[in-house]
């Protein structure tokens, strides 16, 4: 499949899921750069996936007495950075600066993975900063935290880190996929944590996809968040659709309507847009560009009207 069309399904598809469909078998190509023809940011991502892969191995090193890999397997990072330009109408000077690291450890079975992001809430990975929700506390909050998994295959995950306002707190993660034939499938996860301050809380997510020959994925996503600090809960549903246009561009439409149930059912939020995502350089660089537009209560529902520029860059693993 086209190289921008996995990474896309990478950003509309959670990590882990166990489906096998045409949008995920394929890996990007990789393109081959001689020494000669690279240029300062070739000489950068790689400078700087060299040094988060000798960091780790230092820290994998602490849970061994011997010397070296584990098995032939050394500790490396992956992720990825993002910075954005979003001005819309009333906000112009709006940016954005997203991360995510994910350290595998060996000398641990490769079951802990330690994982540092600026959100902790990953089905909101691709949304602007002003559709962001602040009710739970997600916007601009460094997250660590220690994922355990029972084996490499599991469903099943725990965490426990800090993040939400500098809070510590315990997760428990359940996702799987059920994939009724080659074009259809759904994926579903569970989440229950609990937080020193905003204390109990949980989240249910079920999405359905369809995949058609000619490579466009179409998601539908329903999302509930229980929030036990203010008895209520928060809902989102969202239509998203991925053109693959050829092996460096695509089109990603989004709508999203979000909510909450007290005092009564109400929207909150309405978000739409069009991504036109390409990386003609590199494989790991890729370039959006999204206009949109926002309707929020706090704003009377008037339409904030905008456009999203952004740059990012991934590491370690080839996306």
């Amino acid at each position: 499949m086209l190289c921008v069309a996995v990474t896309l399904c990478h950003l509309v598809m959670p990590a882990n899921t166990h489906l096998n469909s045409s949008a995920q078998v394929v890996s990007p190509p990789s393109n081959e750069i001689n020494a000669s023809e690279e240029a300062w940011f070739d000489v950068w991502q790689r400078s700087f996936t060299d040094s988060m892969d000798f960091t780790v191995r230092q820290f994998d090193g602490l849970f061994s007495r011997e010397q070296g890999s584990h098995n032939g397997e050394h500790a490396k990072a992956e992720g990825r950075i993002q910075l954005s330009w979003e001005p819309r109408s009333r906000e112009l000077s709006e940016t954005d600066l997203r991360f995510r690291i994910r350290v595998s450890l060996p000398h641990l079975e490769n079951r802990v993975d330690l994982l540092l992001s600026d959100n902790e809430d990953e089905s909101q990975s691709d949304t602007i900063k002003a559709a962001r929700s602040n009710s739970l506390g997600r916007r601009d909050n460094t997250t660590i935290a220690l994922r355990f998994r029972p084996d490499q295959n599991s469903h099943y995950s725990y965490r426990i880190g800090a993040g939400r306002r500098d809070q510590l707190y315990l997760k428990s993660r359940f996702r799987d996929a059920a994939a009724f034939n080659a074009h259809w499938a759904m994926l579903y996860d569970a989440e229950l944590y609990y937080y020193t301050r905003d204390r109990l809380g949980a989240e249910v997510g079920v999405a359905i996809q369809h995949v058609a020959t000619d490579n466009q994925v179409t998601r539908f996503n329903n999302r509930y968040y229980y929030r036990d600090i203010s008895n209520d809960w928060l809902w989102r549903h969202e239509l998203q659709h991925l053109y693959p246009i050829n092996n460096h561009h695509a089109l990603v439409y989004r709508l999203m309507v979000e909510g909450y149930d007290k005092p009564k059912y109400h929207v909150d939020e309405v978000y739409t847009g069009l991504r036109w995502r390409f990386n003609p350089f590199r494989d790991w660089l890729y370039f959006d560009v999204e206009p949109f537009v926002l309707w929020r209560r706090d704003e009377d529902f008037k339409g904030s009207y905008g456009v999203a520029l952004r740059v990012e860059a991934y590491y370690g693993k080839t996306k």
